[in-house]
């Protein structure tokens, strides 16, 4: 009888349909606002601009899920500290490589909801990325009852699966200890090139003034 109760409750707080495709479009929106915004724009303001927008994504995403479906079965025989020390570290990788991508949005791009969809508990909000040169790219958010995505799919190809195959061939060839270090040495190199990147920019806008 408990359980049953406890079932019906769940149920009864899920996400709707509408409100999956309200919580993706409120997102987007947001990180358009950012894009669009003339004072966040250029390298110099980079950072700040990038810190806006991982404060979206960080409402909305559920990064722990996210990293458990990108490292697998590997998951399972991971301690606490471990888990949480991959989290960060991915969360970090994929903010590296895709605020880059996002910020190379012209303004001019449009995005428009194709559906939603249940499945099972879960919720499916597709989109498409239309350009100025109408060439478009599909891309889906997958969203648990709370609200939270914990996979998005660009072109049908599913980023948890994409970083589940690198991270296995990584673990096949050695431990996780030496997988996390040539990730945090790769992070720790990218941010020096960001920080050098930026200094210069920085300068280069101080002259011109």
């Amino acid at each position: 009888m408990i359980n049953s109760t406890l079932a019906f409750l769940i149920v009864a707080i899920s996400l709707t349909t509408d409100q999956a495709t309200q919580t993706i479009q409120d997102s987007i929106n947001e990180v358009i606002v950012v894009l669009s915004d003339p004072e966040l724009q250029g390298v110099a303001n980079r950072s700040e601009r990038y810190a806006k927008m991982r404060s979206i994504s960080g409402r909305v995403m559920d990064w722990t899920k996210m990293a458990q479906r990108s490292l697998g079965v590997h998951w399972r025989s991971l301690k606490p500290v471990q888990r949480a020390r991959f989290t960060k570290t991915f969360r970090e990788i994929l903010a590296s490589h895709y605020l880059g991508q996002l910020d190379r949005f012209q303004g001019k791009e449009i995005v428009e909801h194709t559906g939603t969809e249940k499945s099972n508990n879960n919720y499916i909000v597709s989109m498409k990325l239309v350009t100025p040169s109408r060439a478009w790219v599909p891309f889906a958010f997958y969203l648990n009852p709370k609200g939270r995505v914990f996979d998005v799919s660009i072109e049908g190809v599913s980023i948890s699966n994409h970083y589940r195959g690198t991270f296995g061939r990584m673990l096949a060839n050695g431990s996780f200890e030496n997988m996390m270090k040539k990730l945090e040495r790769k992070l720790a190199t990218q941010k020096r090139v960001e920080a050098i990147s930026l200094k210069r920019a920085k300068q280069a806008a101080a002259k011109a003034q």
